[in-house]
């Protein structure tokens, strides 16, 4: 495979982030979680002040930030700050709860994409996000707007808590996704954007193997051009 890039992007609960993870591993291809990277300055910043708003220094307090990720073949990523593994502890409540601080900050946003591109460099990647093919990689070999609709966004939430022994409600989980929808979309910066030239693929009907699948063809296809 020639070296390509494609960014895809979505809401939350799209399948974005299993799915780019999939077809990395198939296509041998790196997949770079950026969402993670965001989790992770969140972490951060509540280590460091422990607790963080509109008002918190980021752009000073992120100069000098070490933030590493690695991919591995069986599909899992590791994230790591200033050399600490917080490939788990970026998954708390208190990270999820604060993240919309850190992400709709422009110094860190700015810090991120620069990051992200360097990450990239000359290796074939998938990364998803929301900002990704408007933003980050504006000029991407392919991007691809994954999308569903409420209803089976947060039934897969609600599906992966469960799995992880954590008991939640599935109608707040479904309150929470149109909240974020409608801060993500309306963010002054970095906001969830379906670009003209992105694919789209509504994914509502369709099981992971086939969103999956039909990635595949789509990066195959745009490889062959």
């Amino acid at each position: 495979m020639k070296k390509i890039t494609v960014a895809v992007d979505g809401p939350a609960g799209s399948g974005k982030s299993s799915v780019s993870r999939q077809v990395a591993a198939m296509l041998g291809i790196t997949y770079i979680d950026s969402g993670a990277i965001y989790r992770a300055i969140t972490w951060f910043f509540l280590e460091k002040y422990g607790d963080i708003d509109s008002e918190t220094p980021f752009g000073n307090g992120i100069k000098g930030l070490d933030i590493r990720q690695e991919y591995y073949s069986d599909r899992t990523t590791k994230t790591f700050v200033n050399g600490l593994d917080v490939s788990q502890l970026i998954r708390s409540e208190e990270v999820v709860k604060s993240i919309q601080w850190v992400s709709s900050n422009k110094a860190v946003r700015d810090f991120v994409t620069t990051l992200l591109r360097e990450w990239a460099g000359e290796k074939s990647i998938i990364m998803d996000g929301r900002d990704i093919g408007s933003v980050v990689f504006p000029n991407a070999d392919l991007k691809i707007y994954l999308d569903a609709s409420v209803e089976t966004r947060a039934k897969r939430r609600y599906d992966e808590y469960v799995a992880t022994g954590k008991n939640v409600d599935l109608k707040a989980i479904k309150k929470q996704i149109i909240q974020r929808d409608s801060q993500d979309t309306a963010r002054e910066f970095g906001a969830l954007k379906r670009c003209e030239d992105a694919v789209f693929v509504d994914t509502s009907d369709m099981t992971q193997d086939q969103v999956v699948n039909k990635l595949t063809e789509l990066i195959e296809n745009q490889d062959s051009v």
